[in-house]
């Protein structure tokens, strides 16, 4: 695989970019293993997120499934163009696009799929520096996806699929699991990418679920974890009393002993559940 991605980044004259964050994935066991987590067949839409050298691309389209894949970086479109070419069975099933994938309308996607009858899914290799943006742009626009699938720096992945607190989550923790079930697969070595990062990765997968508050609420619940991880080493009621969104540190220190928590609580020992209690407890004086 890695001579034959080579042989095809020097006929396209593609030097790969670090500025763009450009790792192509290689390992082709490992390729097979993100597409059987994904599970896709010809019931599936998938938007792949950046497509790279299109090998990703094939075995999704190879399962059945419809594939549109974004690229950034319009120099792989002739090779795109001259590999799927000559795939006449894989060619009617993948469609490419090129831009920024932070631009991308996946709401717009998402439709396409519901017209066609398939279930939607996004799945990607993506540049590590975009993944809290583009995780972000998904999850808090409500896109209805019925499967994302995610290879991202293992920290990151540590921090989005932290439900429950812990040292490794943040305010994204929270928020991300507000929407969905996330879940963190199989790690990735460095040695499987082209060229290796260096940092190691992490297949993760999100699930939809219904939220647990009504959208007339969020933005205020949004704004207490916000204000309780601002200042993460202080504890959280100094931290969200400094915010001056309406609750007082005595009214905090108050509603964490309520709920069993030590008033001198820090952020990341709250998970999803605890700041829905404490949000509860807050707006119910």
């Amino acid at each position: 695989m890695e001579k034959i991605i080579r042989r095809l980044l020097k006929r396209h004259d593609i030097a790969l970019s670090k500025r763009l964050g450009q790792h192509l994935l290689l390992d082709q066991g490992v390729l097979e293993r993100v597409a059987r987590a994904m599970a896709t067949d010809d019931q599936w839409y998938v938007v792949e997120v950046g497509a790279g050298a299109g090998n990703l691309t094939a075995l999704l389209a190879q399962g059945g499934a419809h594939v549109h894949a974004i690229e950034l970086d319009e120099r792989f479109r002739s090779l795109h163009e001259s590999v799927f070419a000559e795939w006449d069975e894989l060619a009617p099933r993948v469609t490419f696009s090129y831009g920024d994938a932070l631009s991308f309308d996946f709401a717009a996607a998402a439709r396409e799929a519901s017209t066609l009858g398939k279930k939607f899914a996004i799945v990607g290799n993506i540049p590590y520096q975009i993944t809290t943006a583009l995780v972000s742009k998904v999850v808090y626009d409500d896109v209805p996806f019925d499967s994302m699938t995610l290879l991202m720096q293992r920290e990151v992945g540590e921090r989005l699929a932290a439900r429950y607190g812990g040292r490794q989550s943040g305010a994204i923790s929270v928020k991300v699991n507000f929407f969905c079930d996330v879940q963190k697969l199989f790690e990735v070595p460095r040695r499987a990418f082209l060229p290796p990062p260096q940092v190691e990765s992490q297949l993760v997968t999100f699930r939809r679920h219904a939220p647990p508050l009504p959208p007339d609420e969020r933005a205020r619940f949004f704004a207490l974890v916000d204000a309780a991880f601002a200042q993460r080493r202080k504890m959280l009621s100094n931290a969200v009393a400094a915010k001056g969104i309406g609750y007082g540190k005595r009214d905090v220190e108050s509603a964490l002993s309520e709920l069993g928590l030590p008033p001198t609580a820090r952020a990341e020992e709250l998970g999803l559940d605890e700041f829905l209690s404490l949000y509860a407890k807050l707006n119910s004086r």
